[in-house]
């Protein structure tokens, strides 16, 4: 799946910005923050993090599977 939007200021300005499929936003942000990262900006059904290192990322909540 992959996703583009127009450049505005943010993390992905300058940047890649890949972002990462989870079954759930906040427990991941809770991992992101217990393994050194940051949150940028939080959300319910996507968030920008940096990792440890400062690299921008993103998350996005899964969609539950029509076809299962």
């Amino acid at each position: 799946m992959v996703g583009v939007h127009a450049r505005g200021r943010g993390p992905g300005d300058s940047f890649s910005l890949p972002y990462f499929a989870v079954s759930n936003v906040a427990e991941v942000l809770e991992k992101v923050e217990t393994l050194g990262g940051s949150v940028v900006h939080p959300g319910e059904q996507w968030a920008i993090c940096k990792d440890s290192e400062g690299s921008p990322f993103g998350l996005t909540q899964e969609s539950p599977c029509a076809d299962a």
